[in-house]
């Protein structure tokens, strides 16, 4: 019945290349996506790479600061030297099949989460984990991260319950335990040794580092192995959970909260732990926040976990102004899709993937309210359109809108 011209076949196989090349997009923009929302998962993680609090060392010395980072890298490097955990060795004394790793600084301003003052600098040295070998220093990497609601609902039913909570910090957690294969690492930039320097001497490392592949399971197998010798039972439910008789315990990585019927309880414990079975804690007293969210109670018997600072970030980094709101997070009249032909984002008006951090971040801990809205937002963050930029800027007047009233409110019970 239909017939094509003749003259239109040169046409039709510019049509399949194009329509192969838009399929080629179309795969590799989803994969991204996946990545993405893979990335995702550790919102604490995630939104700690895009603050811009976090920098490596060269970029930490151009800081106006750099005299405090300095200062926390030398302490530092005398708490690794007080502890053991590493020996400076020759070239030649280094296995010539082993491989010598780089080391990385990791340098970070530490802000009160509600005043958003800087209340310590920290510089974290690390091996390059990405210069490791898969089956020669490295092999399984899974370490498990308690769920915010597992945190939550353990806070909440403490202070509901009357219960006693203590927060408690693993001091250079990482390196607490062994190290699992033996390591050579660079010396690290800004530090000398006497009689060398890095084109002579290494550091073999004698405990686990950060940075490393493997770091986080081996520190949280140690933990583990640790407390289980101490009568801990692990949930079933939630690996980074534990009992013992009257206790609770959970961890998220270096940071731990305990609940108990008794202080008491806790504070012996504490004392146990580091006592016997040495490990190094900070006991920081009733828990005010916890891996970057604020925990306070008010006089009318609501607990409320907030993130204000984090929100009057967002708010600025997009450039949102006071008189600038929104009754709801996301236009339900514009649905988003990749928009591939529409204009790409302007990284002159706000960093996207910076804003997807903090949003994400806040969405999953107090705001599950925009929780919708930054997960259709984020899965374009590899190629950000026009679109997209408005849905963002959508949002964050939203945040505008609601920044008083942002906290969760939980009534205790009468």
């Amino acid at each position: 019945m239909f017939a094509f011209r003749s003259e239109l076949e040169d046409d039709d196989t510019d049509w399949d290349d194009s329509y192969y090349a838009f399929q080629s997009t179309l795969e590799t923009e989803h994969d991204k996506t996946l990545e993405m929302e893979e990335r995702m998962r550790n919102p604490v993680a995630f939104a700690a790479e895009m603050m811009g609090d976090i920098m490596y060392f060269h970029q930490a010395m151009r800081q106006p600061d750099s005299d405090r980072f300095v200062d926390a890298l030398v302490k530092e490097i005398n708490a690794h030297v007080d502890h053991e955990n590493w020996e400076v060795v020759t070239m030649d004394e280094k296995p010539e099949d082993e491989e010598l790793i780089p080391a990385v600084w990791a340098m970070r301003r530490k802000r009160n989460l509600v005043t958003n003052e800087i209340t310590k600098y920290k510089a974290r040295l690390n091996i390059h984990g990405g210069k490791q070998t898969l089956g020669e220093n490295y092999w399984e990497t899974y370490a498990p991260v308690v769920t915010w609601f597992a945190i939550r609902l353990l806070i909440i039913c403490g202070i509901i319950l009357g219960w006693s909570l203590r927060q408690v910090d693993f001091v250079m957690a990482y390196t607490q335990a062994p190290i699992e294969c033996d390591m050579y690492m660079q010396l690290p930039a800004g530090i000398e040794i006497i009689g060398g320097n890095s084109k002579t001497h290494c550091l073999k490392l004698l405990k686990n580092l950060y940075g490393s592949k493997q770091a986080g399971k081996i520190w949280a197998d140690y933990l583990a192995n640790t407390l289980i010798d101490s009568g801990f039972q692990r949930s079933l439910i939630d690996e980074c959970v534990w009992y013992k008789d009257n206790l609770v315990f959970l961890v998220y990585v270096d940071d731990g909260i305990f609940v108990s019927l008794d202080n008491k309880d806790i504070l012996t414990e504490i004392r146990y732990l580091t006592t016997v079975k040495n490990l190094q804690i900070e006991d920081q007293g009733h828990p005010n926040d916890y891996v970057g969210v604020n925990i306070s109670t008010t006089k009318d018997g609501h607990f409320v976990f907030t993130q204000p600072v984090l929100i009057d970030s967002i708010i600025a980094d997009i450039g949102i102004l006071p008189s600038q709101k929104k009754l709801i997070p996301i236009n339900a009249q514009r649905l988003l899709d990749h928009h591939l032909t529409s204009p790409p984002h302007n990284p002159n008006a706000f960093n996207y993937r910076s804003a997807i951090g903090k949003l994400n971040y806040l969405a999953q801990i107090s705001r599950p309210d925009i929780l919708y809205a930054v997960h259709q937002c984020a899965r374009f963050s590899s190629n950000p359109r026009e679109e997209h930029t408005a849905a963002i800027i959508y949002l964050a007047k939203y945040l505008n809108n609601t920044r008083p009233n942002q906290c969760h409110h939980l009534q205790a019970l009468t």
